[in-house]
């Protein structure tokens, strides 16, 4: 678990003569300017730091190291093959070491020089070229340069866990696991408005800042002989036909659930350091310390290099009790239940306060909810007791149909996987229009704004989705969004829904209308869009990496995601007839491993409090912010429509208001961090 940064000069962009050598002040200039770079990303890699750079300098690969696994000089980085010609830097965790290892050597004689799962990623592109991505099973990012070819390549795991950014400055491509990194190399941010207005920085590669782009999940990039940077798929999501029969039996699904579940977390118990959980309320933190509780007690494995008698270490947060989002109570019940160890962190208004700029640097975007700033302040806990490895339940509600907003499309078609669950057309009709309606309420009660698409770009986008539920009213519904009339003059009106339809390739919309139930299509468009922009940012790595934890998610595990995905909507979802079961086959898979009471709890999601007092530490932070001279420093925020924000959130209580004020506010803080130029808007190409 690591930071990188990466330098690639490409050709034909600054006409010089290359030299078979670099002279020293040329090579001199790259060695600072890559640990200049490295250090802005340092909180990443604490424990060692190196470099690599080729004869000719075209080539430079950074990286400071948090060890993990094989703690000696063995595991530091880049790596290099033994004859010199494959230079590797990678970020994050293989899993299935051992089994992978031992299949090179039998195979092809492979000799490894140490024990990291990192060096699986030479000896698998050595004999396996770039197809080794489908080989690796984890969360990763990584830069590989083969020397021999002069091919370079970029790649990122399938659900997007590790970061991996690139944009190209002066002729040079530039990759770096966070874009401050790129701060020292030439790089001068500017805003990408048009991500900002149509929210498409979460819904495909874009991001807040122009022409710095993400490797999104399941892709690489590659450079051959310095030529032109091209993308390329190695994984997608697939579900099953919708008018395909499964056959499987109910008891079978779920024994397959819990099998792939339980090995999804005994591989990543592995670990030369102390591992520990992540615990809340919830079904999914709850399951895997039950199930990390079998494992030590019943079959013996460690949590990284603790022994099972010295206990299981889980960690908490706690809000406002006053506020109804507190599960602190439910966690130290469940911990008590297991006998494992709880660590509580009791977060208040003030601690919010006080972490909510330094949070917001280390996320690079924005939040709707001062939830990251919880879990930023979370992430330092396990740290300090020496813990830097914890398995957390990120991604669950994508696999098995957590949220609510997936029930209308659960009941936009008939289950014909499972013909006999299947419900009445008209109950079913019935019950789709009322959460339909009770969603869209739900959505206008946060200030979100529901369309109908009836017309226009809107409708088209609508279509070409299917007519999705969860994508046109919560995606891109405006509940990630200012109100339209704060934006300044000369910015266009935000059109979410066609940037949504956009980022979505055309095999996936074809399938969404055509061959996958409505719910797949949902939590497919859920997943590639605010799961992995949004939640996996700010809810995991780069709130986790500031303090330098690692976290490990074993519900993106793809051999479970694979087999869930498999599994029909009505085993996901499932009415009883007084309500909605969330994911149904998850509590029966987990059920002998948690409590009565988390099996029986419906979903709630992890959130901050959103109501505080006027005059508070967050009142007056917030007016701090939200200035004229910071409004205006932005260029793209009308000041007269956004100065009323504090005394609407504060004084009148308004939730709207204090998302919008949550978003102008973390907007000025990143300006201001990273020194972006104010955005000319009528110039920019973001104008109407």
């Amino acid at each position: 678990m690591c930071g990188i940064s990466v330098i690639v000069a490409l050709e034909g962009h600054d006409g010089a003569q290359r030299e078979k050598v670099v002279n020293s002040d040329v090579r001199s200039k790259i060695v600072r300017e890559l640990d200049e770079s490295l250090e802005m990303i340092a909180h990443r890699g604490p424990d060692s730091r190196g470099q690599w750079i080729s004869e000719d300098g075209r080539v430079a690969l950074g990286h400071c190291r948090l060890a993990i696994n094989d703690l000696t000089p063995d595991g530091h980085q880049p790596m290099h093959d033994v004859e010199d010609g494959i230079h590797a830097v990678v970020n994050g965790e293989i899993y299935d070491y051992d089994r992978i290892q031992h299949g090179l050597c039998r195979q092809f004689g492979h000799e490894f020089q140490g024990h990291s799962d990192s060096e699986l990623v030479i000896a698998l592109y050595k004999y396996h070229g770039t197809s080794f991505l489908e080989q690796l099973r984890g969360e990763f990012a990584l830069c590989l340069y083969d020397a021999r070819t002069q091919l370079f390549v970029a790649a990122r795991d399938r659900y997007g866990i590790k970061p991996l950014f690139w944009t190209i400055v002066e002729g040079r491509l530039l990759m770096a696991a966070e874009a401050k990194a790129f701060l020292p190399l030439g790089w001068r941010p500017q805003w990408d408005v048009r991500a900002l207005v149509d929210d498409s920085w979460q819904l495909g590669s874009r991001t807040l800042f122009r022409g710095v782009q993400k490797v999104q999940p399941g892709q690489y990039l590659v450079c051959s002989a310095f030529g032109p940077v091209e993308t390329r798929e190695y994984w997608d999501m697939e579900y099953p036909d919708k008018h395909r029969v499964d056959g499987r039996s109910e008891e079978a699904m779920v024994a397959g659930v819990r099998e792939r579940l339980v090995e999804a977390i005994r591989l990543r118990l592995r670990a030369d350091v102390p591992v520990g959980i992540y615990l809340s309320g919830g079904i999914d933190s709850s399951a895997l310390a039950g199930i990390v509780a079998h494992l030590v007690r019943e079959r013996g494995e460690k949590m990284g290099s603790k022994e099972a008698r010295e206990g299981i270490a889980c960690f908490s947060i706690g809000f406002d009790k006053a506020s109804g989002l507190d599960e602190s109570d439910i966690a130290e019940r469940t911990a008590a239940w297991l006998g494992v160890e709880h660590h509580q962190l009791l977060v208040g208004e003030e601690e919010l306060a006080g972490d909510l700029e330094e949070a917001t640097w280390h996320c690079e975007h924005h939040n709707m909810n001062l939830n990251f700033v919880g879990k930023f302040a979370l992430s330092r806990l396990p740290r300090r007791l020496g813990y830097p490895v914890v398995l957390t339940g990120e991604g669950s509600d994508e696999q098995f149909a957590g949220y609510p907003m997936f029930v209308p499309d659960f009941l936009a078609e008939s289950d014909a996987a499972m013909p006999g669950l299947a419900m009445g057309d008209e109950e079913r009709g019935r019950l789709h229009r009322d959460e339909t309606a009770r969603l869209a309420a739900t959505l206008r009660g946060r200030g979100a704004t529901v369309h109908s698409h009836s017309g226009g770009t809107d409708q088209a986008a609508a279509r070409e989705l299917g007519g999705l539920a969860t994508a046109t009213m919560a995606l891109a519904g405006g509940l990630y969004q200012p109100p339209a009339e704060v934006w300044a003059r000369g910015v266009a009106q935000p059109r979410p829904l066609p940037a949504l339809a956009v980022g979505l390739s055309c095999r996936a919309k074809q399938r969404m209308r055509q061959a996958w139930h409505p719910l797949h299509s949902g939590l497919y468009a859920w997943t590639k869009c605010h799961l992995a922009n949004s939640i996996l940012s700010c809810l995991g790595d780069r709130t986790e990496m500031a303090h330098s934890v690692e976290a490990r998610t074993p519900f993106l595990d793809h051999g479970l995601t694979e087999y869930a995905n498999g599994l029909p909507p009505s085993v996901k979802l499932r009415y009883d007839g007084a309500g909605f079961v969330d994911k149904w086959i998850l509590r029966e898979a987990v059920r002998p491993f948690v409590t009565a009471e988390v099996y029986a709890r419906r979903k709630h999601a992890y959130t901050a409090p959103v109501v505080y007092p006027v005059h508070g530490p967050l009142h007056r932070l917030y007016l701090r912010l939200l200035t004229k001279d910071g409004v205006d420093a932005l260029g793209f925020l009308d000041w007269h429509a956004v100065r009323a924000f504090p005394q609407r959130a504060f004084v009148d209580g308004d939730l709207a208001a204090m998302r919008s004020l949550n978003l102008c506010c973390q907007w000025i803080i990143l300006g201001k961090r990273f020194g972006i130029a104010r955005a000319d808007v009528a110039t920019s190409g973001d104008s109407r």
